[in-house]
């Protein structure tokens, strides 16, 4: 019989990274689409233009945000310089 191999800490905080990393691109699309959504509200138009701009803003914002975290290295993983 095998035995399970215990999580390691380095794929725990890359699975912690990546999760934190979705719901902030989420707060990010959410935000910017209430925005546009009460700005509609405010101005009382019938075609929800600020709402539908903001969302594709938002969902660009939130890919640019994603990739520049997602492309930096992690900071633990680097080795100290030695003199």
């Amino acid at each position: 019989m095998q035995k399970k191999k215990p999580y390691t800490t380095k794929k725990t905080n890359s699975f912690i990274r990546y999760s934190s990393l979705g719901f902030e691109m989420m707060a990010i699309i959410g935000g910017f689409t209430f925005l546009g959504y009460k700005i509609d509200q405010w101005m009382n138009n019938e075609f929800k233009g600020f709402t539908l701009a903001l969302v594709i803003f938002g969902v660009i914002a939130s890919i640019i945000y994603g990739v520049k975290n997602l492309l930096k290295p992690d900071n633990k993983s680097k080795k100290p310089k030695s003199k």
